[in-house]
């Protein structure tokens, strides 16, 4: 077992860890760093060499496969623990099991155990299994350490390489960031989640983007314009929206195919393979492929759920940043405002402490404070995402201005506010006759400020636009006046 460097670096962090007295330990492991190679490599080690027994812990199926295929090529004598499965033998020194089988089970023997996707702190296993074997060390692994409460399970984070000291490296797809269309999501509320933050809810972002009618058009535009031809994966809010965007993308003659998780297992591996042959350009989905899916060769997101979750935005960026013969770069279609919404690259996301449940969570809070220019923001020229410099030309200007986070973000999504008011104003005014005047002084009325950066005319006047030249008639209508002659 050859490993790479970084992946020995964190043998000995973990190792060097448990010796000075942390019983549990989660190793910060972000996309392509080869977790499952890791884990081998401990295991292994540990059977050969100190006769030690282990156990894998993966929390759905298509992991569990995964892991197997490793251990296979590895030549582990492993033994598989999931439902009935005809590989189960209690007497092997490795075991790769179902996270809910084994919680089913509880009586098991083992002297090491390993957690796949710690983060998603399923509540049978860490109030459960973790606690009846609180002598045995628990290492888990996770890109997205960020779930509330997980450092009351684990005492020590390890951090042996970042993602962008991956990418340095050449292990990972340097990514270009484009911003597009986004639906106008301020009424939607907020849902709790699992990992113990809130987002928005998913029924109200499907209506959101589903009423939407530029939205798909503007999805699809922006696909063919960067990434036309190459493999992509695009993530809705809902099932309902990923079957109504796989329907626009084939009426486009592009061939799209939806997948959800309540297909079967069966029908899913078909498309898995389809996807994988090429059959299909474009997979679409709601939350089935964020993690646990890893096909190198899927060269462009697609991302249309507006979310304010750090390990979501993190999990759906690792899909294409695996690295495949002739892929130079990937392409990040952002349709959700995520970007400016994290307020970093997803790959300068850098864990660095654990949440211990006892104040107000908070993601951010958890994350690698960076120096301010590290921030994202929208090339006026040609949309592509950049820090610095955009390598059309376009150069970020260095003000002191804004000082705050939250100022920055404000600052970036009025931009895009004013561009999708003008969009619209521009529309209106072709189909009224109106001149260039009406625009800029409708504009100026409403936003306090003269027009810059004046984009495309939109495909349909937006809702809000449409509501407020309705309100300036009819009050223009009470005092007599017209606007178009200005």
């Amino acid at each position: 077992m050859q490993l790479r460097e970084h992946q020995e670096t964190a043998i000995d962090m973990v190792r060097h860890s448990l010796k000075k007295g942390n019983k549990n330990v989660i190793l910060a492991a972000p996309c392509s760093m080869g977790k499952t190679m890791i884990a081998a490599s401990i295991m292994i080690s540990a059977a050969e060499k100190r006769g030690k027994r282990s156990i894998f812990y993966c929390d759905r199926t298509k992991l569990v496969r995964q892991t197997i295929e490793t251990f296979e090529r590895l030549g582990a004598d492993y033994s598989v623990l999931q439902a009935d499965d005809w590989r189960f033998d209690p007497s092997k020194p490795i075991q790769i099991a179902s996270i809910q089988t084994a919680v089913r089970r509880q009586q098991l023997d083992y002297d090491l155990a390993i957690i796949d996707e710690c983060h998603t702190m399923y509540k049978g296993f860490c109030d459960g299994l973790m606690a009846n074997y609180n002598n045995v060390p628990h290492i888990g692994l996770t890109a997205t350490p960020y779930s509330k409460g997980l450092g009351k399970y684990y005492s020590d984070l390890i951090v042996p390489i970042t993602t962008r000291g991956l990418l340095e490296k050449g292990y990972l797809t340097p990514t270009d960031y484009y911003a597009g269309h986004q639906a106008n999501i301020s009424s939607v509320k907020m849902k709790r989640l699992a990992t113990g933050g809130t987002d928005y809810d998913p029924k109200g972002l499907e209506q959101a983007l589903m009423s939407d009618k530029t939205l798909a058009g503007d999805i699809i535009e922006n696909y063919v314009r960067h990434a036309s031809g190459k493999r992509a994966i695009a993530f809705t809010p809902s099932i309902a929206h990923s079957k109504q965007l796989t329907e626009k993308f084939n009426q486009a003659g592009i061939k799209a195919i939806h997948i959800d998780g309540m297909m079967d297992q069966g029908e899913r591996d078909i498309i898995y393979r389809a996807f994988n042959a090429g059959l299909y350009t474009v997979c679409c989905c709601s939350r089935l492929l964020t993690v646990g899916f890893d096909d190198p060769g899927v060269e462009c997101l697609i991302d249309c759920a507006p979310s304010k979750s750090v390990i979501r935005n993190v999990q759906v960026a690792g899909r294409i940043w695996r690295t495949a013969p002739g892929k130079e770069r990937a392409i990040y279609l952002d349709h959700a405002g995520n970007i400016q919404r994290l307020g970093m690259f997803p790959e300068d996301v850098v864990p660095e402490s654990l949440d211990d449940g006892e104040q107000n969570y908070n993601e951010r809070k958890l994350v690698k404070k960076e120096k301010k220019e590290a921030e994202p923001v929208q090339c006026p020229q040609c949309t592509r995402m950049f820090v610095g410099k955009c390598v059309c030309g376009y150069e970020r200007s260095r003000t002191k201005e804004i000082i705050t986070d939250d100022q920055i973000l404000q600052k970036m999504n009025l931009a895009q506010d004013h561009r999708r008011w003008l969009a619209s104003l521009q529309l209106y005014a072709h189909q009224k006759g109106y001149q260039r005047g009406w625009i800029y002084h409708t504009f100026k009325k409403k936003f306090k400020t003269e027009p810059k950066d004046w984009p495309r005319p939109a495909a349909q006047v937006d809702p809000d636009v449409m509501g407020y030249i309705k309100h300036l008639n009819i009050a223009r209508a009470k005092s007599g006046t017209d606007l178009r002659a200005a």
